[in-house]
Formats: structure tokens, C-alpha cells, sequence
């Protein structure tokens, strides 16, 4: 009898200690225009497609999109990120770019995101949370 009440207190206790449920909401296209993550969703940023990349070590710090061929970043919270694939390099600008920056990345509630570029896009797949 001792063991059956303390087995069904412990199993009590873990019931308490809610999880979300991960449902398919919908795909979200994102350009130059801050979006924010709705309150109840997470944001699972899934790809960023730039428009006219070529020179694979170049990045364009201004964020005037003028160079079609220097990687453009993708804005967090207002924070500035550069999504480098391969071995780190430097352009012309003498800037480093980090290797660790790689989707997919999670974004909670309430967290905004944009590109730096009209012409780019960031593909978002969009959850509900469910109890």
C-alpha cells in the first residue's frame, strides 16, 4: 500500500510539468519587413534565399543591397546575423564571418525577424503550442 501511494504521489508530482504539442500552423515568407512571432507560435526558420549571391566570401556590411554578389544578413531581434556555410573568410571590409551560423533556428514568442534586403527571403515554418 506504501508503494502504491508514493507511486501515484510521483506520478502526480510529473503530471504538473506541462509540455507543448508542436502543430502545423502555416509557412511564413519573410522579406525586408519586421515580422514578429506571435504570442501561443514558435517560428522554426527553415531556409534564407538570397537573390543573386556569387562571390561566396564576400559580405556587404552598409545593408544597401547594392552588391547582388556579397552575402546580406538576416535580422534577429535586431541583431545582425550572416548565414556562412562553409570555411570562414573575410571581405573586402576586413569583417570575419562565423561558420556557426547554420539553420534551422528556433524562435520563441514575441522574437522579430527580417532580411536585410527586399529582394531576400526567409522560408518560416510556424507552430501553434499545444497544451
Amino acid at each position: 500500500m506504501k508503494f502504491l501511494v508514493l507511486g501515484a504521489l510521483v506520478l502526480f508530482a510529473f503530471t504538473g510539468v506541462g509540455q507543448y504539442n508542436l502543430q502545423l500552423n502555416q509557412v511564413v515568407l519573410v522579406s525586408n519587413t519586421i515580422q514578429t512571432v506571435p504570442a501561443g507560435k514558435v517560428w522554426k526558420v527553415e531556409s534564407y534565399m538570397q537573390a543573386g549571391i556569387a562571390a561566396p566570401d564576400m559580405i556587404e556590411v552598409g545593408g544597401s543591397c547594392a552588391y547582388s554578389d556579397r552575402h546580406h544578413p538576416m535580422i534577429v531581434n535586431g541583431q545582425t546575423f550572416f548565414l556562412i556555410n562553409g570555411s570562414p573568410g573575410h571581405g573586402s571590409s576586413g569583417t570575419f564571418l562565423a561558420v556557426s551560423n547554420i539553420l534551422p533556428m528556433w524562435l520563441p514568442a514575441g522574437s522579430t525577424l527580417r532580411t536585410a534586403c527586399a529582394k531576400d527571403v526567409l522560408s518560416v515554418i510556424e507552430f501553434n503550442l499545444v497544451p
